[in-house]
């Protein structure tokens, strides 16, 4: 249903899903969403090459896996995600290693085109959740969903109370809901659009929290595999973007709960995801200028220099680098993902600073070609010399 409110310069048009709360359904403004969604697609229709499903598989492998397990708080570097899922690490602490490789499985069950329906859903979370969950929680699910309540925390602060998921009672018939949206929103004008929609679905997951643990991931796995079935392929990459921005991400959903307005949220993981784009574009500017072939760690440390804002010296990067994934030295982590992109040419070393081994440094301008109508939202520092 559609409703207008006269504002101070305009009418703004209310949309009432029909995702049902406690109280009254969720809800949405139109005209707060244009301005971003003209955006994206401004961006996409000179970006074919992201339009494609070769690109989704470029990104979920391993750089998806680490983000999704990233926002979680468990912090494995993208390296050891690849050596995981390839084989070619084995490591001691188990429930690790079923993270990374549940969410690889997980991934590979919504490439292959199957309907997203509850049965289809259930052998997700079976994959997803496989040797992670206590025995207290197997022991109180139901053939599909949790039959007791869950709680949801957001802070390790006492004083904080905890959001409730909705009573086990109704959670049938609310996921049925949100089945039942998602069919009926198939086959959007836009990708954006599409995007939209898989989000909707994401927040409204996680709202319900039909399970006792690992809703976050199943929440997100299932929003890409929407993506997947309509072929929006560039929205793939959301995850990362969360990644970077995961308090704000969390205090949009409490908003959202609260206000029963999804437009934040919707905002909020279009401006995360339109960050991602241009970061991809710009990377994939510099594979195309670089002479050498990248690893998963060279896009990483790319995808981490585009995300620090102003100056940047190796010192920054490796603080960047350490709040995001497991500590390592500044030796090793100016060794393994800074000077390997120096002899590659796609990093320019500057002056000297405080101690030797500390440089500032910036991306090569030579190897990239920014259109300021395209890249609205990457600020990329010179190098100082």
């Amino acid at each position: 249903m559609d409703y207008r409110i006269k504002g101070k310069e305009s009418y703004k048009i209310h949309r009432s899903l029909p995702l049902p709360l406690e109280h009254s359904s969720l809800y949405l403004i139109e005209n707060d969403l244009k301005p971003m969604r003209e955006e994206l697609e401004q961006f996409l229709l000179e970006m074919p090459y992201m339009k494609s499903i070769s690109f989704s598989k470029s990104v979920l492998f391993s750089h998806e896996i680490q983000a999704n397990n990233v926002i979680e708080g468990y912090r494995d570097d993208v390296s050891l995600v690849d050596n995981v899922i390839h084989q070619r690490l084995m490591i001691s602490d188990e429930k690790r290693r079923k993270r990374i490789l549940n969410l690889y499985k997980g991934y590979r069950y919504i490439l292959e085109g199957r309907e997203l329906t509850e049965e289809n859903l259930k052998e997700l979370y079976r994959i997803l959740s496989d040797g992670l969950l206590e025995e207290q929680d197997r022991a109180m699910m139901g053939e599909y969903y949790r039959q007791a309540p869950v709680y949801i925390y957001y802070s390790d602060c006492p004083s904080k109370l905890p959001d409730e998921g909705v009573p086990a009672s109704e959670i049938a018939f609310k996921m049925g809901k949100l089945f039942e949206y998602l069919r009926q929103e198939e086959k959007q004008q836009t990708l954006t659009d599409t995007y939209l929609v898989s989000q909707i679905a994401h927040f409204y997951f996680l709202y319900i929290h039909p399970y006792f643990d690992i809703n976050g991931r199943t929440s997100r796995t299932t929003a890409m595999w929407y993506l997947l079935n309509q072929q929006a392929y560039p929205f793939i990459i959301f995850n990362r973007g969360i990644q970077l921005a995961k308090q704000e991400y969390y205090r949009v959903i409490r908003d959202v709960r609260r206000f029963k307005n999804v437009t934040f949220f919707l905002n909020y993981m279009m401006v995360t995801v339109k960050k991602e784009l241009e970061k991809e574009h710009i990377m994939e500017m510099i594979s195309q200028s670089c002479q050498s072939p990248l690893s998963s760690l060279d896009y990483q440390t790319m995808q981490y220099m585009l995300s620090m804002n102003g100056q940047m010296t190796y010192y920054d990067f490796v603080a960047f680098y350490n709040h995001q994934n497991e500590k390592k030295s500044k030796k090793e982590i100016i060794e393994t993902m800074i000077y390997p992109l120096i002899d590659k040419g796609i990093i320019l070393p500057g002056r000297k600073i405080e101690r030797k081994e500390n440089r500032f440094f910036s991306i090569n301008p030579s190897m990239y070609e920014l259109d300021p109508e395209k890249v609205k939202r990457i600020r990329l520092a010179q190098k100082k010399s």
